[in-house]
């Protein structure tokens, strides 16, 4: 079973936690792997958009304790607000109109 824990949509990428839930033998039967998981959601949201909205790659991180886990949701959670700080912000994307 596969679940989005945690998500933010930022201007020009998205943050997700995913996880990947196992059999109660700790065995996957089946199971999706991260770059399925990933070419499915990009492909779902390029038909829907009817263009290509994303870049071909991505960056994963393998959690391997709590925490980990609570430092990565702290991230997506303060992740806009440190928006301006990014190397991609442009004036333009983050202006509000008044």
């Amino acid at each position: 079973m596969v679940c989005v824990d945690k998500f933010v949509v930022m201007p020009n990428h998205i943050h997700l936690l995913i996880r990947i839930r196992f059999s109660e033998s700790g065995r996957p039967q089946a199971a999706p792997t991260l770059s399925q998981i990933i070419n499915q959601f990009k492909g779902s949201a390029t038909k829907r958009a009817g263009y290509i909205l994303w870049q071909k790659g991505y960056h994963d991180h393998i959690i391997r304790s709590e925490a980990d886990y609570l430092r990565i949701w702290d991230y997506i959670d303060t992740n806009p607000a440190k928006w301006r700080e990014d190397c991609y912000y442009c004036q333009a994307e983050g202006a509000v109109s008044p």
